[in-house]
């Protein structure tokens, strides 16, 4: 009932291709008779030729290649045909999986890695399209054979007889085979999955790894990961050459049988010579009937385990998917609440009870150890992660309620690395808001302190930043990012340890620039160093997940002890 329900998916992709399946099935069919005749003419030349028929020679000469230039202009169109409804399918099936990747929760990338779900989308999605490139060939060469095995149990039942039982002994030989191969084929993509995620995490991680000197022990550990994939892979090509050397002997076989059964026929009287020409020119196709049924029955394997792959991530409940509600915020002020919310990290707890409201327009410090669960709060703004507990008010609204676009479009946040496209600086920009002017973003990134920089690069705006913002230095970055937030217009901007890695005068530009916009924006600080937040409108002190204390410096520095020591630290 599950793989009906998978298919009846598939098939809505290829209903709109409905025009191009009619020709793709019409020439199936030309196919096939024009195949069934091609042996046919052949063995009436040889005839022909045998018996110095000069007429009948040239006739069925001319008949072949009409034939078979018939057979070109019609298998042209039904491979044209078949492909552009494989290619079309395959960037529909793509297009839904990217979607659906985005919907995912951010838990599952933390537990399989990138690289799995990427090899989802680009293996999965050509397979799956790909039915039709099997079908052309299985389908083609099921009908032929078919009316090859008819024809000949028309000219001899008793070498009809003898084919059929050849082809049910190949046939039970490819149905082990295939079973074989559908539990190699999913070990061998487990596998491959895991290596592609590995792998994509270090090239992710180049630039630690070569100032770590790890380059010999990570390419050690992947070529470890080539190897045993290599090997699986080999055994199995092993397996399937035991398979084939099999299959040839029985061949070998089956074509000695047949000559010898062709001769007692002969002799006696059951079978003439000219029966025999076309029997044998037919005997390779004869057996081919059942080896296409097992071909169809690989495929509908194959595109079994496609199917399911790609679905585990397409409304599937393997992996859990992002949930909203239908509100929308039409004038989103920024007001920010957190209600006893509990949550962890699997078995680890990390937010215990925690309670604080922010009102619209404050700056608001958050301090605290390294794991207290600083990060985490920005996390569940962002609706990154859900709470096991309690409630998360935007503008006195549960967050859950609110609609995807509520939140992502007024809350930003930067890190202390933010994510920089390889575009121009302009394109970095707009890609967050298209329709804002070139004067807006010239003013927007005059309040980041950005624009001096811009103006003195040759190409201005349009210089090309490279990947993750290569050319740009880590406070240039931070500048832009937050020049981003400020194009997008989000109300809440959260700046995750943003400074913790700068110097003293950029810091200085960064903070400078908060200063310039702090009373439009409700402004989230996460700090390491607590001079940066000391004129926050208030500061959070986060302890063992839990708020500890939510004042301005001064207040904190007189009656909490959390934070006392914190400052005392810093300043030794």
């Amino acid at each position: 009932m599950k793989k009906w329900k998978y298919y009846k998916k598939i098939f809505a992709y290829f209903k709109e291709k409905k025009f191009l399946i009619f020709i793709y099935l019409l020439t199936s069919f030309g196919i096939t008779g024009i195949n069934m005749l091609d042996p046919l003419i052949s063995a009436r030349t040889l005839e022909a030729i045998t018996k110095i028929n000069f007429h009948n020679m040239l006739l069925f000469s001319i008949l072949l290649v009409v034939c078979r230039f018939v057979s070109n202009l019609i298998s042209y169109l039904n491979k044209v045909s078949s492909r552009k409804i494989q290619d079309d399918v395959e960037l529909k099936i793509k297009e839904d999986i990217s979607k659906e990747l985005f919907n995912l929760e951010i838990s599952n990338f933390d537990q399989k890695g990138t690289g799995f779900f990427a090899e989802r989308v680009n293996g999965e999605a050509s397979s799956l399209a790909g039915i039709f490139t099997y079908l052309r060939y299985n389908l083609v060469g099921f009908l032929s054979s078919l009316g090859v095995l008819i024809y000949i149990f028309y000219l001899n039942i008793y070498l009809g007889l003898y084919f059929l039982i050849f082809s049910f002994v190949f046939f039970y030989l490819n149905i082990r085979r295939t079973k074989r191969w559908e539990v190699e084929r999913k070990t061998s993509n487990e596998m491959y999955e895991k290596y592609s995620s590995n792998f994509n995490e270090l090239i992710r991680g180049i630039k630690d790894i070569k100032v770590l000197n790890l380059k010999e022990a990570l390419i050690k550990k992947t070529l470890k990961d080539q190897r045993a994939i290599k090997k699986y892979n080999y055994e199995s090509r092993m397996r399937d050459e035991k398979h084939w050397f099999l299959e040839d002997i029985l061949r070998s076989l089956y074509e000695l049988f047949f000559i010898i059964l062709c001769i007692i026929l002969i002799k006696n009287g059951l079978l003439n010579g000219a029966n025999m020409l076309v029997l044998y020119m037919y005997r390779g196709r004869a057996t081919e009937f059942i080896n296409e049924i097992g071909g169809i029955y690989r495929n509908y394997k194959e595109v079994n385990i496609s199917m399911e792959r790609i679905y585990e991530v397409i409304g599937g409940e393997k992996y859990p998917k992002d949930k909203y509600g239908d509100i929308k915020i039409t004038d989103f002020l920024g007001e920010l609440e957190f209600k006893n919310v509990f949550f962890g990290y699997d078995k680890n707890q990390v937010l215990k009870g925690i309670n604080f409201k922010i009102k619209a327009g404050e700056t608001i410090g958050i301090v605290g150890k390294s794991g207290a669960g600083k990060t985490t709060i920005f996390n569940l703004i962002n609706k990154l992660y859900t709470p096991e507990k309690g409630t998360i008010l935007l503008d006195n609204i549960n967050i859950n309620d609110l609609t995807e676009e509520s939140i992502r479009e007024n809350i930003s946040t930067i890190t202390q690395d933010p994510y920089i496209f390889n575009m121009s600086i302009k394109e970095n920009l707009k890609i967050v808001n298209p329709k804002i002017t070139d004067e807006e973003i010239i003013e927007k990134c005059k309040l980041c302190k950005l624009n001096e920089y811009i103006d003195s690069l040759d190409h201005k705006y349009d210089t090309l930043v490279g990947e993750n913002g290569v050319i740009l230095s880590g406070g240039l970055k931070q500048r832009l990012a937050i020049a981003r937030a400020l194009v997008k217009n989000s109300k809440i901007i959260m700046l995750d340890e943003a400074t913790s890695s700068l110097d003293n005068e950029t810091q200085e530009h960064i903070h400078d620039s908060i200063r310039k916009i702090r009373k439009d924006y409700t402004i989230l600080i996460i700090a390491h160093r607590l001079s940066t937040v000391i004129d926050c409108d208030k500061i959070m002190v986060i302890d063992k997940g839990k708020v500890v204390g939510f004042d301005t410096h001064d207040n904190l520095m007189k009656t909490n002890k959390v934070y006392q020591k914190l400052y005392q630290k810093e300043l030794q």
